[in-house]
């Protein structure tokens, strides 16, 4: 195996360049893994803007090449995807099943260590999710944000489950919250969004096609449903949108808060709360004990991968892959080392 190997370096402002590398050695518990895909997300616009220490890229999935040596029951050739979080196992929330919002994670894989946009990651290995051998790995990607999180704000909202629907920002997490939304047995769902490319892969899904503009959309989705929605997921991360969320669920509705948002929001607990009795859930990614059902529903054919994912770039042509993402005009981007 050579000794070096390519990585984006993020240097903000949009620029990116690739340049040479050492390839990373695995410690005793970690394998290093060769990227097969990684796949963008909208939260890797503060590195595109701002530049990046480590290497970003937090969607992967790969083929282990060299496991440490206390690592068991993973060798070479391994497939699998890279769980995001290295959570510590022992605090409170890991304890209650909760690694996606441990108390004392070591990292961020693609945020705070070297991420998945190069031809080799080192992870460790409780980190590294096994897929059967036939998995194809691109489509995998998809068992993580795209549908591992939404899984996962769908188990936030509780039971019963829910039968109306409304999604805020139809980008690949409101695509997926679609997705999971109709695997779950939801009778009708709002795809709710400006950009009419997305619109249309919404309506393709399964939903009805909402435009997003101020007031048409509440109108639109009252019209079609006058109770409101028993679950909205917002998933643009937008403080007018947000608020909009919580107007379009029904009394007794629950909205799931996906998308991140730095800014405050105005909640009014008689009128938006007690009254209606509705109910408020931050959601953020998935615990790793929940991928075994996100797996078991792309096997089973719940979900359809292969639509999910619209466009694959080379990683020599990466900056072309964050242009076509950021227009719009795509569902799922895979770079591909």
């Amino acid at each position: 195996m050579a000794e070096t190997m390519k990585a984006a370096r993020f240097l903000g402002e949009g620029r990116i360049d690739l340049h040479e590398v050492p390839i990373p050695e695995p410690g005793p518990d970690e394998v290093l893994v060769r990227v097969h895909s990684c796949a963008l997300c909208g939260t890797d616009r503060r590195a595109y803007r701002n530049g990046s220490a480590v290497i970003p890229g937090h969607e992967v999935a790969g083929t282990v090449v060299v496991a440490g040596k206390d690592v068991t029951g993973l060798g070479e050739g391994a497939k699998g995807v890279v769980y995001l979080v290295d959570f510590c196992g022992d605090c409170s929330a890991c304890r209650a099943g909760s690694t996606n919002i441990c108390l004392k994670r070591r990292n961020m894989y693609g945020f705070t260590a070297d991420g998945g946009f190069a031809e080799f990651e080192v992870v460790r290995s409780r980190c590294f999710l096994p897929l059967a051998g036939d998995a194809p790995l691109d489509l995998a990607t998809t068992l993580l944000d795209f549908y591992g999180t939404n899984l996962h704000a769908f188990r936030r909202a509780g039971h019963p489950a829910p039968q109306v629907v409304g999604v805020i920002g139809c980008g690949p997490i409101g695509l997926g919250a679609i997705s999971v939304a109709k695997a779950l047995g939801a009778r009708q769902v709002f795809g709710i969004d400006l950009a009419p490319y997305r619109l249309e892969l919404a309506g393709s899904l399964g939903a009805v096609p909402v435009d997003a503009r101020p007031g048409h959309a509440t109108a639109r989705v009252l019209n079609h449903s006058p109770g409101g929605c028993d679950v909205v997921i917002e998933a643009t991360g937008i403080t007018a949108t947000q608020r909009q969320a919580i107007e379009l669920a029904a009394p007794a509705g629950r909205v799931v808060f996906v998308g991140h948002n730095r800014e405050p929001l105005e909640v009014h607990t008689l009128t938006d709360l007690i009254a209606p009795e509705r109910s408020l859930f931050g959601s953020e990614y998935f615990p790793i004990g929940a991928f075994s059902e996100a797996y078991a529903l792309l096997a089973s054919g719940a979900f359809d991968a292969a639509s999910a994912v619209t466009h694959r770039f080379p990683l020599d042509q990466i900056g072309d892959a964050f242009e076509a993402f950021w227009s719009g005009a795509t569902a799922k981007v895979l770079v591909q080392p």
